[in-house]
């Protein structure tokens, strides 16, 4: 069986809230991915609290992220997954629900805090990167109308030397866009700007309604706790097994809540 150096990584993604709806924003993943310049597989081991990455499932890609396929061996079948679509059904939704569903972001305002030398991160020499961004969200449906400020600090520990464009898939240093102009803007603008892959992390935000004061604070950590730069990875990992059938994943699927 034909193998290639390649990279292997396990990462730890959690997500949990503080506040107004806490719970409802709970989530953990824990993955695996096998690289080689172009070409990754990424596998969840274990996920709770996300509709879309369940447990068993693996995401394939030969062109850095370009195509992906998410495949599920209990089912044996794999399906082309769009992350871009899928947020697109969020952009679709905000969008067609007209003068029912207006959000409106002001300008973020995004602050460089700090650059560092970051130390090492599962054995990689690291680069930290500190950003706050804030920016103010509107919400109104039917006219009524509420406004929340939001505060949000993200440390970023980047391999800057890293440069297999599979490393992106999930190690992603920019987020996907959905369609909806005031979201993307939102997103182009308050996107970090470093070099290399996310090796580790750390979002925390601060969202305070401007009625009543209610705050609600989100924690979001992603860290790479192995990774082996000079792995031997099989051709075989990034092959759709033989027998399995294509399906198709329907957008609002994806989205709804399990």
């Amino acid at each position: 069986m034909p193998c290639s150096a390649g990279i292997h990584y396990k990462s730890t993604t959690k997500t949990w809230s503080e506040g107004e709806r806490a719970h409802a924003r709970n989530s953990d993943i824990q993955a695996e991915g096998w690289v080689a310049g172009e070409k990754a597989k990424v596998a969840f081991l274990e996920s709770n609290g996300n509709p879309v990455a369940q447990q068993g499932t693996y995401i394939l890609t030969k062109d850095g992220g370009k195509t992906l396929y998410l495949v599920n061996p209990q089912d044996k079948t794999y399906a082309q997954w769009d992350l871009q679509g899928m947020l697109g059904v969020v952009g679709a939704v905000m969008n067609g629900m007209g003068p029912l569903l207006k959000i409106q972001f002001s300008d973020p305002k995004t602050e460089k805090l700090a650059e560092d030398d970051g130390g090492l991160v599962a054995g990689v020499p690291t680069r930290h990167y500190k950003y706050r961004t804030s920016y103010t969200m509107t919400v109104k449906v039917l006219g009524m109308g509420n406004t929340a400020n939001v505060v949000s600090e993200q440390d970023i520990w980047a391999a800057t030397k890293a440069t297999d464009a599979g490393l992106g898939v999930w190690l992603r240093a920019e987020p996907a866009r959905t369609g909806n102009k005031e979201f993307d803007k939102l997103l182009t603008s308050s996107a970090a700007k470093f070099q290399g892959f996310p090796l580790k992390v750390v979002t925390v935000s601060a969202s305070t309604q401007q009625k009543g004061n209610k705050q609600t604070v989100t924690h979001s950590t992603m860290e790479v706790t192995q990774l082996d730069a000079n792995a031997s990875v099989p051709a075989s990992t990034f092959e759709i097994p033989a027998g399995y059938k294509e399906t198709q994943i329907a957008p609002t699927q994806q989205g709804a809540s399990p």
